[in-house]
């Protein structure tokens, strides 16, 4: 029996929001609807082994592995996968990236090694979380190309391309929002409608606060969501939790913080496998079984920055919240950016060109330099 007392729930029938201005407000909402929300949570809040409360106000609920949320997806039903499972044919990545600059160490786990042996984080969903993303809607979609986002991104051309992986080095930054605007930089892997993200965002209406978190995103069949939200990522670490928070943010000029990111494939079986940090640690997969144009190599790939604010109303900053000035000591970048080819080798990425579908913001394509193929993005927030 599940217990509602885990989810922390609250069913008064007065919730609080967050508004698009970003003021706590209230909003009646019906007894069907606070069913519908106590439906919801009942789903998506697992029963946990153990809780953890971290610093930054979230809950973890150390869930067993074979409950995880990945397990709800239909065509997962029936799987032979396990805690800790590995990929059978995965590149072999040099350990020692060369770093764009000399960066400070950076924390990626949950502290006291995180969950029992057997179980993964996942982050608890509160009431007040679906509320907020509900309003939201109204005015957004958590869909790309959704009216109001803008890109500045560096991107593969058309073509017979054939990617078994993409990844980058992606510098930390913290630019400001507020109320339903987001502003995040990431790359993404594409075969006709089926996307894999990964990279970091500040994101008042997915996380509740503005501070700068780590994001994975899937869009394939009925499944569009960020992180766990929703059935097709596979966890098989207790320790790295998705939506972690980097609190080490760069400071332009004086010290700066990076975090590397790749998404490969496994040859032997077409699963697609995250891999954070600079051990290239294995973070979890999302299985072949639930794709249908990524069943199959990626036939697109891009790397940049991506902001969002309601369509009239002004946008927010996008990286360093500065266009580039051709330094990384003091731009938004991503690194070492690459692509894994059909015969499985990384290479820079190449035949690529830059697209920026506003003014307020650029990016810089930089194919040659010592830290490698070098994408440069950002810009100012636009009144």
């Amino acid at each position: 029996m599940f217990d509602l007392s885990h989810a922390d729930v609250s069913f008064s029938l007065f919730t609080s929001v967050l508004g698009h201005n970003g003021v706590e407000g209230t909003r009646d909402i019906s007894e069907g609807e606070d069913q519908e929300l106590e439906k919801q949570l009942k789903l998506m809040n697992k029963p946990a082994v153990k809780t953890i409360h971290t610093e930054y106000g979230d809950i973890y609920d150390c869930v067993d592995f074979y409950k995880q949320p990945a397990f709800d997806h239909p065509l997962l039903k029936n799987h032979n996968f396990y805690f800790q499972m590995k990929p059978i044919s995965l590149h072999k990545r040099k350990r020692d990236q060369v770093s764009s600059k000399d960066k400070e160490p950076l924390q990626i786990g949950l502290s006291g090694g995180g969950c029992p042996f057997g179980t993964v984080p996942i982050r608890r969903v509160k009431e007040e979380d679906l509320m907020r993303e509900r309003n939201a809607s109204k005015v957004m979609s958590f869909a790309d190309n959704t009216p109001g986002a803008h890109y500045a991104v560096v991107r593969t051309r058309g073509g017979q391309n054939k990617f078994n992986g993409a990844g980058a080095t992606l510098s930390l930054h913290n630019p400001t929002v507020s109320g339903s605007q987001y502003s995040a930089a990431r790359f993404m892997l594409q075969n006709g409608g089926d996307t894999i993200q990964a990279g970091w965002r500040v994101d008042p209406t997915l996380y509740g606060d503005s501070k700068t978190r780590g994001f994975i995103r899937l869009d394939a069949g009925q499944s569009h969501c960020f992180n766990t939200r929703c059935p097709g990522f596979v966890y098989v670490r207790s320790d790295i939790p998705l939506d972690l928070v980097y609190d080490k943010i760069t400071v332009p000029g004086k010290v700066g913080y990076e975090v590397q990111l790749y998404i490969d494939r496994d040859l032997a079986n077409g699963n697609w496998w995250l891999l954070i940090g600079d051990d290239n640690i294995q973070v979890g997969f999302w299985p072949k079984r639930i794709f249908t144009g990524l069943a199959n190599p990626a036939s697109y790939a891009e790397w940049g920055g991506e902001v969002f604010a309601p369509p009239g109303t002004p946008t927010p900053e996008m990286g360093i919240g500065d266009v580039p000035l051709g330094r990384t000591a003091y731009d938004s970048y991503l690194s070492g950016i690459e692509v894994i080819n059909s015969g499985g080798r990384n290479i820079a990425a190449y035949n690529t060109e830059t697209f920026a579908d506003n003014s307020n913001y650029q990016v810089e394509d930089k194919e040659h330099t010592s830290v490698g193929h070098l994408v440069l993005y950002g810009g100012p927030a636009q009144g």
